[in-house]
């Protein structure tokens, strides 16, 4: 699932970050994926690929496509 992640697009995790954060911006993609918080002011979560593939739920692609 993750071959289809480009910067900029947004993921639904399933279950939240301890702060309550279910929403996700991709900023950096590599060994691992590093995502900023949508609904928190500086938040970052880096998650390993085979991590991201059993956590993902739903991919909201950026805006202009």
């Amino acid at each position: 699932m993750h071959a289809e992640l480009e910067i900029g697009d947004i993921i639904i995790l399933k279950k939240p970050h301890p702060s309550g954060t279910f929403k996700w911006e991709l900023i950096r993609i590599g060994a691992l994926y590093k995502f900023r918080s949508t609904e928190k002011f500086d938040l970052f979560i880096e998650l390993r690929r085979n991590i991201l593939d059993k956590q993902i739920k739903e991919i909201i692609k950026k805006e202009g496509e």
